[in-house]
Parts: structure tokens; C-alpha cells; sequence
């Protein structure tokens, strides 16, 4: 018999997506799945939805578990889900996302016959609403992302991506460094609590096949033109992997050396984005920050220029421009 994966969907008020959800996981090519769907709160039809679906994943041979609780949040949905599932490997699911025929049997194949390895990501799609067939934007392009196999500082930093439905992770794995099945509960991400204690203590795996479709819609917060809440979702996304490196079975020197690197990245993100939006006052901040760090960058300090000390800059490029005249002539 196939290693059982368990499939973990976290749900609020899903009822635009669940059919193209349901649809997906009916599509597997692979043959032992148990999916836990824990209904966050919905105050639409996805009960009514998702238990539509019971006979054709019975049909499929397929074990369902559905479990409600008060909204929490996906991160709290998730942590509820670790306590119900029973497979061997674990796959989060959002119920936006359209995944190919192969997807969970390619990534479950690849971990059975690499015992060594902790996890496996996928490459994917980015796709709109409008059009779900294209092709043209790849998740991973660089060759260098692919082939890294230690990619725990490239998580914490930013330098790859987190998304759901991209990666397995083995359950012993995980839970070997999550005491009691508890993940770091936030409303600002729930897959680097899965990821990150893997990634930190075993390798990972990547198959260089689109095997999920990621949906951009271009009126959610993350991707709208609100400053404010774009900056609130900074300050979110970073506490929540200081969050997580605190949970973490690592000596606490090493904590302390992540979560400061945690920070200074996010000085400099929150530093050229108060640039963009003309903040000052976070402009000043973010950079007083990093020189007290002694990690502002040739760039960080000419954002600052330009935002605080405008003649400064202007009298800059009149120097730059003097010299380079004079140096053609």
C-alpha cells in the first residue's frame, strides 16, 4: 500500500473555491490520501459545500476528516489539524490553489525513495483568476533556489518561497522537533511552522516540474496599493519567524544570531518601502536601526539620502556628473 499523505486544509468562508479544491484532490493520480479540513469559523455555505463532496472521496478510496471551530485563523486551523491526521507525510492545502494531477504523488514517490531527505518542494505556476491556463510566470527560476538542499536561512531571510501546496514534509520528521504537535499560532503564516524546523535539521528535496497552480488575486491586501496595511503585513510576516526560532529545539546563541538577522532584513525591507511611500519618519527609524547594527548598505544609506536629505542627494549627482564630465574630457 501507497504511504499514506495527509492533506491539510484550513478553511474561512471558502465558498468561491471549494468546488476547483474539491476537484483538484479528486484528480490525484495517487492513491492514499486522508484529508483533515478544519472549518475556521466560515459564516457561508462550506460545511454545506465540503460535505457535499463525502461520497466521490469515499468513491475514490480516499479518508476524509472535517472538524469546525471558532475563527482563530489559518495558523490555529492547521495546529488543531496536526493533532487529527495520521499519515506519514504532510501537505498543506489552501483552497484557492489548483493542483496538477501529479502533485501529491510526485512529491510522496520522491520521498519514499529519499529516506534522507526531511521535505520536498515543487515548482508551480503564478496564475490570475482571469486566466488559469498561464504559463508564462514560473515560481522558481533560479537554478540556484532548485538545487539548494539547506534552505532554512533562505526561509527565515526571504530568499525562497513558503507558499502552501508547493511542499511535503515528513510527519516524523516534524514532529520530532515540535514538542507536543504545537506550531507557533499567528495570523500572519502558517507554512513556515511546518517548514522551518525541517528545513533546519534535514534536507530538502526539489522537483523541478509545475505540479501546483498559485492564484493572485489582485485585490488582496498583500498585493493592493494600502501602504499601511502592507506595512502591518511586514510586521506580521516578521514576527511571525521570530515567533517560530523561539519554538525551535536550537541553542538559544544561535536563536539570538537568526532573529537579529531576522530583524535587520526587515529593516531594510520596511526602509525602501517607507523610501517608495515618502514615510520619513519610518525612513529615519528603519535607518538609525541598521547603522546601530552596523548593517546599512551603500543603498540603504542613499534611500535615506533621498527621502531625509534631498539636497544632499541633488548635490551628490551634481558631483557625480562634474567628475564624470571632467573625467571624459
Amino acid at each position: 500500500m501507497a504511504t499514506l499523505v495527509s492533506i491539510l486544509i484550513p478553511c474561512y468562508n471558502g465558498h468561491t473555491f471549494l468546488n476547483k479544491c474539491f476537484e483538484s484532490i479528486l484528480a490525484q493520480t495517487y492513491e492514499s490520501l486522508e484529508i483533515v479540513i478544519i472549518n475556521d469559523g466560515s459564516t457561508d455555505d462550506s460545511e454545506f459545500l465540503i460535505k457535499s463532496y463525502y461520497s466521490q472521496i469515499a468513491e475514490k478510496g480516499y479518508l476524509i476528516k472535517y472538524f469546525k471551530q471558532e475563527n482563530q485563523g489559518i495558523a490555529a486551523a492547521i495546529n488543531f489539524a496536526l493533532k487529527e491526521m495520521t499519515g506519514e507525510y504532510i501537505m498543506l492545502y489552501d483552497v484557492d490553489d489548483i493542483l496538477m494531477p501529479d502533485a501529491v504523488k510526485a512529491k510522496a514517490e520522491f520521498l519514499d525513495e529519499n529516506l534522507v531527505y526531511g521535505m520536498v518542494r515543487n515548482n508551480g505556476y503564478f496564475v490570475s483568476p482571469e486566466n488559469l491556463n498561464d504559463t508564462s510566470r514560473l515560481l522558481v527560476n533560479s537554478d540556484i533556489e532548485k538545487e539548494n538542499e539547506h534552505i532554512f536561512e533562505d526561509i527565515i531571510y526571504g530568499r525562497t518561497n513558503n507558499l502552501p501546496s508547493t511542499y511535503m514534509v515528513r510527519a516524523s520528521c516534524l514532529f520530532k522537533h515540535l514538542k507536543d504537535k504545537d506550531i507557533y499560532i499567528s495570523r500572519y503564516g502558517q507554512n513556515m511552522q511546518l517548514m522551518m524546523p525541517v528545513a533546519y535539521h534535514y534536507r530538502s528535496g526539489f522537483i523541478d516540474k509545475p505540479l501546483f497552480k498559485y492564484l493572485v488575486h489582485s485585490k488582496s491586501h498583500s498585493h493592493s496599493g494600502d501602504a499601511q496595511r502592507k506595512l502591518e503585513l511586514m510586521n506580521g510576516y516578521e514576527s511571525n519567524r521570530i515567533g517560530i526560532i523561539k519554538m525551535m529545539d536550537i541553542n538559544e546563541v544561535l536563536k539570538e544570531d537568526f532573529i537579529n538577522k531576522v530583524n535587520i532584513v526587515y529593516h531594510k525591507i520596511r526602509l525602501e518601502f517607507a523610501h517608495k511611500n515618502k514615510m520619513k519618519e519610518l525612513l529615519i527609524k528603519e535607518y538609525k536601526l541598521l547603522r546601530k547594527n552596523k548593517a546599512a548598505s551603500w543603498q540603504d544609506t542613499m534611500f535615506y539620502i533621498k527621502g531625509v536629505l534631498p539636497w544632499a542627494y541633488r548635490a551628490y549627482l551634481k558631483l557625480r556628473l562634474i567628475f564624470h564630465s571632467s573625467k571624459g574630457g
